[in-house]
């Protein structure tokens, strides 16, 4: 933040953000649970009072000995100050034209409260170095700290574009700033501070250095257990949103980023300016009418398909019309995606991809959720170890010796000569002694057939004896 005097002017009755309310506000709803941010001194209308500050989410509760007054700070005015006479430094808090200011600050309450609030001086704190992307009314740069050279993102706005367009354009800004700043999670974007000057709103974020996942991929030949990581790692920032009760609705590829190309499993969402939110007061207090939460289920599948019609195209390699597509599955039209799509996949990716896409399990997927999701087989081959030969033969070795009959079937010839193996004394090879076939024997074919050959040998010469022992005692065999 920028160190002013005093004496400087307040902006904030003229800013974007203004919504006409007041500075001080009455609590907004009860058992909120407030966390002591530390005593500091307060200069409204100059008057100097002492009081403790404390907060709860957008919440500041400010303590005297007189009475407690509250200020929801949420896209108010922020700035540094510097107090004239005592040279100490502090902050300002301003709304529509009024302004609190406080000393004796410390930098743990100011880092939480910049998350909420409006600064204003981007251009000393950050250097603009490459332009990243466009969107709609807003484009994307990658920008320097000057203090710390530490690189982030800025989504920048015009202001006046934004204030010529409609009021959707206008909400979806105002939407995503409301999003981010309730997101803490590795799978999706982070944001760090928002500023406002004459002309442009500059939303700073982290920098997602891997870039959109839809080039990785287009250079990449994933095998399915890299495939198996984007997905789980998806699915489980897609979960945590659901469970703050938040909807993307706009998964595509354009909306999901790598932070480090060198690691699938950072895959991130971006662009939450469409996302759809109850507020979670609202819910627990069963405040969600039948048709919130018929329209909450639906976005709910919505999210769902998107992400894994995505999974497919990564998959298959085919890029599919995904809103389109979306649309056609919502309305329970399941011909666009036929069987054949994914008939080449490992089982697992096909069993995941019929339960999705077919309407044989069109009761299950209305209620399905993205915490069922992550329990199906798919997921569970991630942290599953290859085996080994050895492991694998002494698996079938055990599947085998099971008997599901009481009564001990017969030998079969092979079985027969298998046990014999033990008894059998192979002649010396290259002058080496003579070794017993028992624990180290190689079921190579040119073994089997001399083992084999040995056996039958073996057996007609004790017939032949035996024939020969009953002719002299005149016994026919």
């Amino acid at each position: 933040m920028k160190k002013s005097t005093c004496s400087l002017s307040d902006n904030s009755k003229t800013s974007f953000f203004n919504d006409g309310n007041q500075l001080f506000t009455t609590l907004p709803y009860e058992n909120l649970q407030f966390i002591d941010q530390g005593i500091f001194q307060m200069t409204y209308q100059k008057k100097i009072t002492i009081g403790t500050i404390y907060m709860s989410d957008t919440i500041l509760k400010i303590s005297d000995e007189k009475q407690d007054k509250y200020i929801d700070i949420e896209n108010m005015c922020l700035r540094g100050v510097i107090n004239q006479k005592t040279k100490q430094y502090g902050f300002r808090i301003s709304k529509n034209g009024q302004y609190a200011e406080f000393f004796g600050i410390h930098l743990e309450l100011l880092n939480k409260i910049k998350l909420y609030m409006i600064q204003s001086d981007f251009q000393s704190k950050y250097k603009i170095l490459t332009k990243l992307g466009n969107g709609y009314l807003s484009q994307v740069y990658k920008v320097q700290n000057n203090i710390n050279g530490q690189e982030f993102a800025v989504k920048i706005y015009e202001k006046q574009n934004l204030i010529k367009s409609n009021n959707y354009q206008r909400e979806l800004c105002m939407n995503e700033i409301r999003i981010l700043r309730q997101i803490d999670h590795k799978g999706l974007l982070k944001l760090y501070e928002i500023f406002e000057g004459e002309q442009n709103i500059y939303i700073v974020t982290e920098l997602l250095e891997g870039g959109p996942i839809k080039q990785y991929i287009n250079k990449q030949d994933l095998s399915d257990q890299e495939m198996i990581k984007i997905m789980k790692s998806l699915f489980v920032s897609l979960n945590y949103l659901h469970k703050q009760n938040i909807y993307h609705t706009d998964i595509r590829f354009d909306n999901i980023l790598l932070r480090d190309p060198q690691d699938l499993e950072t895959v991130c969402f971006i662009n939450f300016g469409k996302a759809v939110q109850i507020p979670q007061k609202k819910r627990t207090q069963n405040h969600v009418t039948f048709q919130e939460e018929g329209a909450l289920k639906l976005y709910m599948k919505k999210d769902i398909y998107s992400l894994s019609i995505i999974m497919l195209s990564i998959l298959t390699k085919k890029f599919y019309q995904e809103n389109q597509l979306v649309d056609e599955l919502l309305m329970k039209n399941f011909k666009n995606i036929s069987y054949i799509e994914y008939m080449e996949l490992s089982p697992p990716f096909q069993r995941f991809f019929e339960m999705i896409f077919t309407e044989k399990y069109q009761k299950q997927i209305d209620s399905l959720t993205c915490e069922n999701i992550l329990e199906l087989e798919v997921f569970k081959l991630l942290n599953k170890p290859r085996n080994s030969k050895m492991l694998i033969s002494q698996q079938l070795s055990n599947v085998f010796v099971r008997r599901t009959s009481k009564i001990a079937p017969r030998l079969s010839q092979r079985e027969k000569l298998e046990q014999s193996l033990n008894i059998i004394k192979l002649p010396p090879i290259n002058g080496d002694s003579p070794t017993s076939t028992d624990k180290t024997y190689s079921a190579s074919p040119q073994s089997d057939r001399f083992i084999s050959n040995q056996l039958t040998n073996n057996l007609k010469a004790k017939h032949l004896n035996k024939r020969k022992n009953a002719l002299k005692l005149n016994i026919i065999i």
